[in-house]
């Protein structure tokens, strides 16, 4: 019997000795067309969001409340089976969680969040002087 599992290498002898691959043991395991379950949920959610309404204005413009129900139910599944393909070719032969850091990164260069990676391009400072500053002279006098 065969493992056609992707954390068992396929050139391993089969048996007890077999350990899962290590890049993939803390990984979410992909749901829908590479979508892990978190990413499916903000995928599912989020297309809900657009298509009720429009479901909801279309079925009532017509009115025809069957079409509202058949765009509300159609519309997210399509939007999410396109959208999971569009992030497997953002994913593919990257590493994981790229997408947010690219995404990150792109909200604090047009300033819409304020930046946690290092975005600087010049020469860096240590904040102080190579020669220590001297002591100031005290007037205390003594007699």
């Amino acid at each position: 019997m065969e493992s056609a599992s992707p954390m068992v290498p396929q050139d391993a002898p089969p048996g007890p000795t077999t350990a899962p691959l290590p890049d993939r043991v803390n990984a979410e395991p992909a749901i829908i067309k590479g979508l892990s379950s978190t990413e499916s949920q903000w995928a599912i959610g989020l297309a809900v969001l657009v298509w009720f309404p429009v479901g909801s204005l279309v079925g009532f413009a017509i009115h025809h409340l069957p079409m509202a129900v058949l765009i509300i139910a159609t519309g997210p599944i399509a939007t999410v089976w396109l959208a999971a393909g569009q992030m497997a070719k953002l994913k593919r032969n990257r590493p994981d969680h790229y997408y947010l850091h690219l995404l990150l990164h792109w909200a604090a260069s047009v300033r819409l969040i304020r930046s946690g990676f290092v975005t600087h391009s010049g020469a860096w400072d240590i904040g102080r002087t190579l020669l220590p500053a001297r002591a100031p002279r005290s007037r205390v006098r003594i007699r």
